[in-house]
């Protein structure tokens, strides 16, 4: 018996598996969590306790891209307890989407089993808010860090658009509607509120980009171009919200000139992708 009166891991022959003769474990979920249940017994007179199982996965690889040979699995039984035990299998993060054969060991049987993996779209990009101090030229560029976590290959498009805000709310849209309006009826002055408040979308931001295919686990880093509409007026705060897959992008724009007039010039942009 070990210290704690369990005994010692060496010594857990008498963890049993517990299902019938033609039992199939299955483990299902995303690479880094597949989930699963074992029934198990222990047919000793003392406290046994086990700590991992061994597993013989032929394609399959571990968190560290090794094979996969040993799982971690912690679970102590009294004597003759029998228990369902939830089991976590953790695969590379990369592994894809699809269902594989493995055997896993208990005690002095292997059991065979199904791994069910899902698919997993995770996108990571940094930064996640941009500013853009926004003069007379119409584009500007920005470079992203753009990393595929997940585990299936991610098309990015060469576009996409977002509507732009002004960052008046809705309050300080119906006092400046009413303040312009002639207060001559109460219909032109809903009209003019309403003017007021349609202004607030104050056009599309446009994002110009290399189009690519990030394999699982690519990191590049990527060059941007934001495009401004020249409805944008000076002297006033916009935003827009972007997102791709599960990644959000803020656009914080301050703009110190109109938009888009004759003394601004539109910088150049090669739109360059580096692999990092």
């Amino acid at each position: 018996m070990g210290a704690d009166g369990d005994t010692p891991q060496t010594e857990s022959a008498g963890i049993k598996f517990a299902g019938p003769d033609d039992a199939h474990l299955v483990f299902s979920g995303p690479p880094q969590r597949l989930t699963g249940t074992i029934p198990l017994i222990n047919t000793s007179t003392d406290k046994q306790k086990l700590r991992t199982l061994e597993v013989s996965a032929d394609v399959l690889k571990g968190p560290a891209q090794l094979p996969l040979q040993e799982v971690p699995f912690l679970v102590k039984l009294s004597p003759g307890q029998q228990v369902a035990v939830p089991g976590v299998i953790s695969l590379d993060q990369k592994t894809p989407a699809g269902t594989y054969k493995i055997e896993v060991k208990v005690g002095d049987r292997t059991v065979p089993a199904t791994v069910h993996v899902t698919d997993v779209v995770d996108l990571f990009v940094e930064p996640t808010d941009v500013t853009i101090l926004a003069g007379s030229a119409t584009s500007y560029t920005r470079q992203f860090v753009v990393e595929n976590r997940g585990n299936t290959n991610l098309p990015v498009g060469d576009r996409c658009e977002a509507p732009i805000f002004d960052s008046y709310d809705l309050a300080s849209s119906l006092v400046i509607g009413l303040h312009k309006s002639d207060k001559s009826s109460l219909t032109e002055m809903v009209k003019s509120f309403l003017t007021e408040w349609g202004d607030l979308q104050a056009g599309t931001l446009v994002i110009k980009r290399e189009p690519m295919v990030l394999r699982p686990g690519q990191r590049v880093v990527m060059e941007v171009e934001f495009e401004l509409p020249s409805e944008l007026k000076p002297f006033r705060h916009y935003h827009a919200n972007l997102q791709l897959y599960n990644s959000f992008l803020d656009v914080d724009i301050y703009t110190t000139k109109k938009v888009g007039s004759a003394n601004g010039s539109k910088p150049k942009s090669s739109r360059r992708r580096k692999d990092g």
